[in-house]
C-alpha cells in the first residue's frame, strides 16, 4: 500500500501516448541570454548558525555546502511539447477540472542538475516543464511539484512518471516553470544515491526540491527565457510535507528566491501523532512507519540500531524490499504490529509517545513539522500564504491528526487557510481539489493580500468533486 500516496493528475496519459514531439538535447547549450540568479545559501545571522551545523539526532557533523554552482544542469534527456489545446483536451478526458482552459503551449525536458546530500556533492533529476508561448519578455516564476510516496531506490521518481509530469505541463500552461523533483534517491539521471531514498526526511528532500528550482532558471534561460526570482510550492502527501519543509527551509538555503505562496494537500505534518498511532493500532501508516524507520536510520547512521524498532527478519528483509523494487507490496506491509515491530518499540509507545524513545524519537520529531528545532523565518510579503489541505475520508493521513496539527501551526504563526474536501480519500483529496489548487497559486502570483484563518472551516466540496 506504499505507492498510493502519489501526486495524481487522472489524464489517461497512458492511452494519449505521452507527448507530442521530442527532441535529444546535448549537456552544453548556448550561453543564456538571462543573468543568472546569484545562490544564497546563508549569508546572515539569522541563517548562517544552521548551515553551518545542520545536523540533528547524533548524526555525524557536517555543513552545507555554499557553492556557486548548486542546480547546475549537468545532463539533459528528451524534449516533450504540448499545446494549450492539447492539455484542455487530456483533462477533459481524465475529467479533471480545471478554473479555465489551459492558456499556454509547454516544453519539458528532464536532466540531472548538482545537489548536496549532508554536506556532499551529488546529483539528482527532475523535470523542467515550462510555457513557450509566453508574450515576448514575459518572465515568468518559478513552481516546485512535489510528489508523494513513489518508492525508495534509484529511477522511482516522478522523471518516470508520466502522469506527474502531465500535471506539471498543465500547472507550466498557466504561467509557471515547473521544476519537478524526483528527491534524492529516486534520480532516473545522475550517480546512482548510495541508499535508500531518506524517507520524510525534511532537509534532505527540500534541499534537494530547491536546487531543482535552480536547475529550472538555469533551463529556462538556456532558451532565452527569464525566470522571476519567485517561488510557489505544491506538494501531496509525501510531497505536502516536503512542501512545508521547503516553506521552512527555502529562507535558509535558496534567499534568491521570494516564496509566493504553499499548498499542501494530505501532508503528514505530525509526524510523531501520525507515528503513535501507526504504533498503536495496526492501520494502512503502519507500513510507512516501518519504511520511515528503515530509510531514516540509513540517513542518520543508525543501522547499527535498528534492531531496536524492528524485529527480525524484517530487520533485513525490509531495506532489501525497498531497495529491490518501486512498489514492494506485501513485502512491507506488517499483518500484525507485534510480528515486526520490537517489543520495548510497542510497550513504550503504548504508555508514552515515539518522541521519547531512545535515538529514533529524536528523528521523528526533528521531521515532524509541529516538533522540529528548526525556527521558521517569516517571509516579509503580505501576500505569502499556505493552503493546507485535508480529505474527510483519508485513511493513510489521518484527517483528525491533521486538524489538531493545523491548529498547532496556526497558533504557531504559520499564515493558513485550510480546506477539508468532502468525502474525499486520500489520493481524491488532492485531485478534487485541483481547481482551488491553481486559483490559490493565481492569487499568490498576483500579490493579493493573503487573509490567514486559524479557525477551520467544516468539510465542504471541493471544486473539482465529480
Amino acid at each position: 500500500m506504499l505507492r498510493k500516496l502519489p501526486v495524481v493528475l487522472l489524464l489517461v496519459a497512458a492511452s494519449c501516448g505521452g507527448s507530442n514531439t521530442t527532441e535529444t538535447l546535448d549537456a552544453a547549450v548556448d550561453a543564456p541570454s538571462c543573468a543568472a540568479l546569484a545562490v544564497k545559501v546563508a549569508g546572515t545571522p539569522e541563517t548562517t548558525p544552521l548551515a553551518n551545523a545542520p545536523a540533528k539526532c547524533g548524526a555525524a557533523p557536517y555543513i552545507w555546502r555554499k557553492d556557486a554552482d548548486l542546480g547546475a544542469i549537468s545532463a539533459r534527456g528528451n524534449k516533450s511539447t504540448y499545446s494549450a489545446a492539447q492539455l484542455g483536451a487530456l483533462a477533459t478526458a481524465g475529467n479533471v477540472a480545471l478554473p479555465r482552459a489551459p492558456e499556454f503551449d509547454v516544453a519539458s525536458v528532464t536532466l540531472a542538475y548538482k545537489t548536496q546530500d549532508r554536506g556532499a556533492t551529488t546529483t539528482s533529476s527532475a523535470t523542467v516543464v515550462y510555457p513557450t508561448s509566453l508574450p515576448a519578455g514575459t518572465q515568468a516564476p518559478v513552481l516546485l511539484l512535489l510528489h508523494g510516496t513513489s518508492g525508495f531506490r534509484h529511477a522511482c521518481g516522478p522523471t518516470s512518471d508520466p502522469a506527474t509530469q502531465l500535471l506539471g505541463a498543465v500547472f507550466a500552461s498557466y504561467g509557471w516553470i515547473v521544476a519537478i523533483p524526483d528527491y534524492i534517491g529516486l534520480e532516473s539521471m545522475g550517480d546512482d544515491y548510495a541508499a535508500l531514498h531518506p524517507y520524510l526526511v525534511g532537509e534532505a528532500t527540500a534541499i534537494a526540491s530547491l536546487d531543482a528550482a535552480r536547475a529550472a532558471v538555469q533551463q529556462v534561460s538556456s532558451e532565452g527565457m527569464c525566470a522571476k526570482p519567485e517561488l510557489g510550492v505544491f506538494g501531496g502527501s509525501q510531497g505536502g510535507h516536503a512542501a512545508l519543509w521547503v516553506d521552512r527551509l527555502a529562507p535558509y538555503y535558496a534567499r534568491e528566491f521570494e516564496l509566493l505562496g504553499t499548498v499542501a494537500t494530505v501532508p503528514p505534518s505530525d509526524l510523531v501523532a501520525h507515528t503513535d498511532r501507526a504504533l498503536r493500532t495496526l492501520v494502512p501508516a503502519s507500513a510507512n512507519a516501518l519504511a520511515t524507520f528503515s530509510t531514516q536510520a540509513q540517513w542518520y547512521g543508525l543501522n547499527s540500531k535498528l534492531n531496536q524498532v524492528l524485529k527480525p527478519p524484517y530487520l533485513t528483509s525490509v531495506p532489501a524490499a525497498l531497495e529491490a523494487s518501486c512498489d514492494p507490496g506485501n513485502a512491507v506491509e506488517p499483518t500484525s504490529l507485534a510480528e515486526v515491530f520490537t517489543d520495548g518499540l510497542l510497550t513504550h509507545v503504548a504508555s508514552g509517545s515515539i518522541a521519547t524513545f531512545p535515538d529514533f524519537g529524536c528523528i521523528v520529531k526533528e521531521n515532524s513539522l509541529v516538533d522540529t528545532s528548526v525556527a521558521r523565518i517569516v517571509p516579509p510579503s503580505s501576500s505569502y500564504g499556505i493552503l493546507f489541505i485535508v480529505g474527510q475520508a483519508d485513511t493513510l493521513v489521518d484527517p483528525a491528526v491533521e486538524r489538531a496539527s493545523y491548529d498547532k501551526l496556526c497558533a504557531a504563526g504559520l499564515p493558513l487557510n485550510y480546506l477539508e474536501c468532502e468525502g474525499a480519500s486520500h489520493t481524491k483529496a488532492t485531485a478534487w481539489s485541483i481547481p482551488n489548487i491553481l486559483q490559490f497559486l493565481d492569487a499568490r502570483k498576483a500579490r493579493t493580500p493573503f487573509v490567514k484563518a486559524c479557525t477551520r472551516s467544516n468539510a465542504q466540496r471541493c471544486a473539482g468533486t465529480p
